[in-house]
């Protein structure tokens, strides 16, 4: 009886990494199109990647808009990014259900002339159903109000760095 128990217990997390492993594979997957998104401006891929929260409450046209407006202004002010880059998923973790993720990311962006690096991370929520990521920036649900209304009782044991700006030289 004991053999069958520990023979159990090493199938179960035998299993269990070969989950996180694969999970940890398609959020990569999945961040890599999402950031891919947004230096192609692409805006049906960046709504394909985007949480459902957010897809709900601003409904497509509205977020279709308002891509287009912030892609404008970029072009009107001389913003491009120039290249986005997946550094590493980390803290794949199950908690409230679901499982998610920490997508810590690198930009490149070309301000009117000048070179800037952005570090930064989105957070990714598994959905079982579609095996799809879905991302929300990891610092509005630190910090707006906005996004903090979509997501009210928002907690996580996943450590959210602070976003970098870095200006090149």
């Amino acid at each position: 009886m004991k053999n069958y128990l520990i023979i159990l217990l090493f199938i179960s997390g035998s299993v269990f990494s070969q989950n996180i492993k694969t999970l940890k594979k398609s959020a990569l997957r999945d961040a890599k199109a999402a950031t891919q998104a947004s230096v192609d401006k692409n805006l049906s891929n960046i709504l394909k990647y985007t949480h459902p929260k957010v897809y709900k409450a601003y409904g497509e046209k509205q977020l279709m808009e308002t891509m287009d407006e912030i892609f404008r202004t970029m072009d009107a002010q001389n913003i491009k990014i120039v290249s986005s880059k997946i550094d590493e998923i980390s803290d794949i973790r199950k908690e409230n259900r679901e499982y998610r993720c920490l997508a810590k990311t690198t930009t490149k962006m070309n301000f009117n002339g000048r070179s800037v690096t952005l570090k930064s991370s989105l957070f990714g929520f598994y959905n079982d159903k579609n095996s799809q990521w879905y991302f929300v920036e990891s610092n509005k649900l630190l910090d707006d109000p906005e996004t903090q209304k979509l997501f009210p009782k928002f907690k996580t044991e996943i450590e959210i760095p602070i976003d970098e700006h870095i200006e090149d030289n």
